[in-house]
């Protein structure tokens, strides 16, 4: 949509915006069109404007645009010729004003809004539409998804091809295979074929998944995760998530051992927890914690000394936990355990070892999709008297700054939703029920310090 009515100066117009006038007509009977809502004397009435920014460009560039920098934002604009005010409000909540102003300076959007006639000034806006350019634009990354996701799927699925013949071990000379049970490699070939059933393969990680299995096939083995990025994408940076987006996918620890991603996990303990190690014990109250410890130790020993333990996620949490706790006579039976993120096997035997004691134990994740499935993977590695002992903190009880929701069309909300019949239930309900994800350091804790 490109607007052709008249520039008019509207009161409250935000910078680098243009308001044109939206000129209604109407058919006569004499064959002729007259302006709908004319005043008497015959001059116009304009009771709505569209503000465009005051060059519209030929080319959008929407990479350059941080409103379209998600894929979700980029398709909500680029998915539908208009949006009405409300669904824009759905989307951004209380960032909605500005992210369309936002979209209109770069000449994404045409925003259509009310004007206060009274004072010729600028109203409640209406809905917005796409610029030609945006249309243009839309129509280019089209093309560019179809293509993407035709040569993903024929990755994929040269990436299964290949791993079918190494399912049996006894078959395959590989370096790499050897040691991986038929059980791991079918969890690479199954976090394969979910990426393959999906509408649309999500790029990074069908592109790690499809590294992966090359990798194995071909016996290639990384020093380290930044030197499989390095290798595949020319930067050390790019994939060096790639063993938790593996970990996320369902696929074994194994097979990221097996091609150099596997690095020991660390578990972060302090309050009442001895370090024991060779003959000697540290108690960890001596020190600020929470200390970081590499959890593949065969000969490292954690012993909770309290009769609770709280384990956290969030790194800063953890810190401001052990310094409140920390000489404090009432609370000096507090053992703090921090899992940084989605637990190892090794992470959570580890924390199921402290928890062997302890008469109450409180997990608390950050209030996300994320924590959610942290929540779920200790709850489930704990014993089942140590699971009627557990709560699952929700810290989005607690007082905090609300954050901006999930887009309508996110798949959160049907993750969530599954996970509702799941030990993490409560929180999933909670996270529901908000409609954002709550991570905020004094929430966190707040709500740990009162549950116990």
């Amino acid at each position: 949509m490109q607007p052709t009515g008249p520039v008019i100066p509207l009161k409250g117009l935000p910078q680098g915006l243009t308001a044109h006038a939206v000129v209604r007509t109407r058919h006569t009977a004499e064959g002729t069109r007259r302006l709908v809502n004319a005043r008497p004397t015959g001059m116009p009435h304009y009771s709505q404007v569209d503000l465009t920014a005051t060059t519209l460009p030929e080319h959008l560039a929407p990479d350059a645009i941080p409103a379209l920098a998600r894929s979700g934002d980029r398709a909500f604009v680029f998915n539908a010729a208009h949006r009405e005010w409300r669904a824009v409000q759905q989307r951004y909540g209380g960032h909605a004003w500005a992210t369309a102003i936002t979209l209109a300076r770069a000449g994404a959007v045409v925003l259509r809004c009310n004007v206060t006639a009274s004072e010729m000034a600028l109203g409640s806006p209406i809905r917005w539409y796409r610029t030609d350019a945006t249309t243009r634009a839309a129509a280019q990354h089209a093309k560019r998804q179809t293509t993407t996701r035709d040569q993903l799927r024929t990755g994929i699925q040269d990436a299964l091809d290949a791993l079918h013949p190494h399912l049996n071990r006894a078959s395959s000379p590989i370096p790499t295979m050897k040691g991986l049970t038929e059980i791991a490699v079918q969890s690479l070939r199954s976090a394969l074929q979910a990426e393959l059933d999906r509408p649309a393969p999500a790029p990074k990680r069908s592109r790690i998944l499809i590294a992966v299995a090359r990798d194995l096939c071909e016996g290639t083995i990384h020093p380290n995760a930044r030197a499989f990025s390095q290798a595949h994408t020319g930067n050390t940076k790019t994939w060096d998530d790639a063993r938790p987006i593996l970990q996320h996918c369902g696929v074994t620890p194994a097979v990221a051992t097996a091609i150099g991603l596997q690095r020991d996990s660390r578990i972060g303990a302090g309050g009442a927890i001895d370090l024991q190690t060779v003959g000697q014990s540290l108690p960890l109250t001596r020190l600020r914690g929470p200390v970081l410890l590499r959890a593949e130790q065969t000969d490292l020993r954690l012993a909770l000394t309290g009769a609770r333990l709280v384990i956290v996620e969030n790194l800063q949490a953890a810190e401001t936990l052990c310094d409140a706790l920390n000489g404090n006579v009432t609370s000096s039976d507090v053992g703090i355990a921090y899992c940084g993120g989605m637990p190892s096997a090794a992470v959570l035997d580890r924390i199921a070892g402290l928890a062997t004691t302890a008469e109450r134990i409180v997990i608390a994740p950050d209030a996300d999709l994320g924590g959610i499935r942290i929540a779920t993977a200790i709850y489930q590695t704990l014993s089942p008297a140590g699971q009627t002992r557990s709560v699952i903190c929700d810290v989005g009880a607690a007082a905090h700054a609300p954050q901006r929701p999930w887009a309508p069309d996110s798949p959160v909300w049907e993750t969530l939703k599954s996970a509702q019949a799941g030990p993490a239930g409560a929180l999933a309900q909670s996270c529901l029920d908000r409609g954002y994800p709550v991570e905020q350091e004094t929430a966190i804790v707040e709500g740990v310090l009162r549950l116990i």
